[in-house]
């Protein structure tokens, strides 16, 4: 078989991407758009290890490859020892996943056009009929995740602090993984507070757009000085979200619970 290094390039690029995306996804950790394309293109040129002869050598330029990525990708400042190796072995998890699709399918079918070697994959189809599989293969995974997710973490007693412009706030915390909504620009989770009473005045915010089963509509949010969430322990977490008020329920503060695991 002939191999086209521009081909094992981009296929390998797009595969890491995939299993990136997969990640961030099963993790509830989030990462910017170019740090998960710098992290796909290391994994597209990694996969030139393909044309070396396996070797101890080739070994650890693939652990090596695959610690660069997960860094680049998902490392930030004050993320912890223990979250940093869960992402890790989460990653590793979804290459053996793909991995092993992979080689069931080639040995179901029998088929010459997957070529595997040093853990890198060739795959002598066209880039468009990868991507769409692959898509197939998200879609599915992401619809999972989800029905395995959707239930409302409600075991737990939170509140949910913070500071701004001097002062400071506290809500009794309700975890849902309903709360989906998300800045689109900065990509931080929003934490919503609902019903009336004492809240700041708010100089800075952006529109952020969300859906319900009862319409659509603008939440209005903003960046405190400090966000933490308390649990009935007392231990407090620092969090990296926003937050936006509405009139509409009773007073609390309604957070994605993924958040308390970046």
């Amino acid at each position: 078989m002939s191999i086209y290094l521009d081909t094992l390039v981009i296929v390998n690029a797009y595969i890491t991407w995939l299993t990136l995306s997969l990640t961030s996804k099963l993790s509830h950790q989030y990462s910017k758009p170019v740090r998960m394309a710098a992290g796909a293109f290391i994994g597209g040129f990694s996969a030139l290890i393909i044309i070396i002869p396996e070797s101890i050598g080739v070994i650890f330029l693939k652990i090596l490859s695959f610690a660069v990525i997960i860094t680049v990708t998902f490392l930030r400042r004050g993320m912890g020892k223990q979250r940093f190796l869960i992402l890790s072995a989460e990653f590793f998890g979804v290459n053996i996943v793909f991995g092993g699709a992979v080689y069931l399918l080639q040995s179901l079918i029998g088929t010459d056009i997957i070529y595997i070697n040093n853990a890198s994959f060739y795959f002598d189809i066209s880039l468009g009929t990868l991507i769409f599989f692959t898509a197939v293969i998200y879609v599915l995974t992401v619809i999972i995740s989800g029905f395995l997710s959707r239930k409302a973490d409600r075991n737990h007693a939170y509140r949910v602090m913070f500071d701004y412009g001097g002062s400071s706030y506290s809500f009794d915390g309700v975890a849902d993984t309903g709360n989906t909504v998300t800045d689109l620009f900065s990509g931080k989770p929003v934490i919503i507070c609902t019903g009336s009473g004492d809240k700041p005045n708010l100089e800075r915010f952006s529109a952020v757009p969300y859906s319900t089963i009862d319409g659509e509509g603008l939440l209005y949010a903003f960046s405190p000085d400090e966000l933490y969430i308390e649990d009935e322990t007392g231990k407090k977490k620092n969090v990296n979200a926003l937050l936006a008020f509405t009139e509409s329920g009773e007073r609390r503060a309604v957070f994605n619970p993924a958040i308390l695991h970046e």
